[in-house]
């Protein structure tokens, strides 16, 4: 004779492990950074929140730092004035960040466009080993210069030569 009760108990129990081992991914999980943890700003936002700022609404955040993750050939040819070139493909970023950003507060990084996803990518890699206050530049360098703002940019011999 079939007793429904203990025919129920064995699909009972495995709905049980289902859920609660759905339930273990969620909670013992690392959350991942997304887009929506970033937080883009305008180049003449960057440059009230990289001026020295009284506590107010934001805090205290007076010691800026760009941040540059382009190759070192990009950052070469043109980069906002000082900025710090940390290239974002190379192994070592995470340690550069650690070394050269502890204690900086806000972190603006910037990348070519508005189309670069370098620049996304190294803010949330920073947010993700827990640097906080950090920002995008909207338009990265193009856009800071489109709105008059300087870059420095390599120097040439006044001969016009390129080089030795």
């Amino acid at each position: 004779m079939n007793d429904p009760i203990s025919s129920s108990v064995p699909r009972f129990r495995a709905f049980a492990l289902a859920g609660s081992l759905l339930l273990a991914g969620f909670v013992g999980c690392k959350t991942e950074t997304s887009d929506r943890d970033l937080k883009p700003i305008a180049p003449q936002e960057a440059i009230d929140l990289a001026s020295p700022r009284k506590t107010g609404t934001f805090g205290r955040m007076s010691n800026p730092i760009w941040v540059d993750p382009r190759t070192p050939s990009s950052y070469d040819a043109g980069h906002i004035p000082g900025a710090v070139s940390m290239p974002f493909g190379s192994g070592d970023f995470e340690d550069v960040a650690r070394e050269t950003l502890e204690g900086r507060s806000p972190i603006l990084v910037y990348g070519d466009g508005f189309q670069d996803i370098l620049s996304d990518a190294a803010s949330k890699r920073l947010i993700e080993i827990g640097f906080k206050n950090v920002y995008t530049l909207r338009g990265g360098i193009e856009q800071w210069e489109t709105e008059g703002h300087d870059v420095t940019s390599p120097e040439v011999p006044s001969d016009g030569s390129t080089g030795p």
